[in-house]
């Protein structure tokens, strides 16, 4: 076989071993890396799998990384939910020969002020001092490292290395995945896009003895990309669904047994290769952002609005030499 279907294969069979342990994982735990990376993204409701041909690639689909024909580097600070998650991003791709690229991105997550509450309990009552709480905090990274290969004129393929941390107050544990993607130009301007989280089962191990699971997540998509010679741009449509099978229910958007799924739509409009608008729905809730480009800096914001909660938003800055 060759290098693009030995990749191909590999993910069916992921999916394959997915369905069949669907239900044996910890619920949530690997929940902070769904946030994303690069407003760019952001502002399309998070719609990039069949897109992804940033320095950001390596988070939504190793696969476009080979994408990337430069070098480039970007940061991101995120504040969410009013300022009460501190979330940051770092990216940077380095393309190689023969069609080939690596990346590295970094992701980190803090929650800080946490009230822990200390009690002791008397026969049938709970006794509780106001005067043992302690403030916690906490922290959860992952490190992702990246390798993509263009195994033809259509197909790209690539996986990630990923390494995570997470500590709440004294405890922490760590962990080790390997995520796998695919890009395919199936006609003129038209590219799907599949990127398998976790695709393997990412191991938890705290330091108290227990273990948490990471299900994996598959993450497909389709774009189109259409040339506005009139505006002197381009304008890039896409949808993503990400499946899930840790039988989260009402949790996602739409669930059948232990599979859940949550749908993602975004438009971009970019003139001369240096404005760019951007709107989407991620999970029904509306997303936007804008971009800017000069002489290989961008700068971009994005804009979250949740049903429930206060609203999101991200700026990141990036790079290309």
């Amino acid at each position: 076989m060759r290098a693009g279907e030995r990749v191909l294969c590999a993910i069916a069979a992921a999916l394959l071993f997915t369905a069949s342990t669907a239900g044996a994982a910890n619920k949530y735990a690997g929940e902070f890396l769904t946030h994303g990376v690069g407003a760019r993204a952001l502002g399309m409701g998070s719609a990039f799998v069949a897109v992804a041909d940033d320095v950001t690639s390596g988070y939504w689909n190793p696969a476009g990384v080979a994408d990337v024909d430069r070098r480039a580097v970007q940061l991101m600070h995120s504040e969410t939910f009013g300022d009460v998650v501190n979330y940051d991003t770092g990216a940077y791709v380095h393309p190689l020969r023969d069609g080939a690229a690596v990346a590295v991105t970094i992701v980190r997550l803090a929650v800080d002020d946490i009230p822990f509450t200390d009690f002791e309990q008397d026969e049938d009552r709970i006794i509780y001092d106001p005067s043992r709480i302690t403030w916690e905090s906490d922290s959860e990274s992952a490190l992702l490292v990246s390798y993509a290969r263009r195994t033809s004129d259509r197909l790209r393929v690539g996986g990630n290395l990923k390494m995570i941390r997470k500590s709440v107050g004294e405890y922490s544990c760590y962990g080790l995945g390997f995520d796998l993607g695919a890009k395919f130009d199936a006609w003129s301007g038209t590219t799907f896009g599949i990127n398998v989280q976790d695709a393997t089962t990412t191991f938890l191990s705290w330091d108290t003895k227990e273990r948490e699971h990471i299900m994996p997540t598959a993450k497909v998509g389709v774009a189109y990309t259409r040339p506005v010679a009139s505006m002197d741009g381009r304008f890039v449509v896409a949808a993503d669904a990400d499946f899930r099978f840790e039988n989260r229910l009402l949790a996602d958007e739409y669930h059948l047994g232990s599979v859940t799924a949550d749908t993602h739509s975004g438009a971009e409009f970019v003139y001369r290769d240096m404005v760019g608008v951007r709107a989407g729905l991620a999970m029904g809730q509306m997303t936007a952002g804008a971009g800017l480009s000069l002489s290989g800096f961008t700068v971009e914001y994005a804009f979250g609005k949740h049903e429930h909660l206060d609203s999101s938003h991200r700026v990141s800055a990036s790079y290309g030499f």
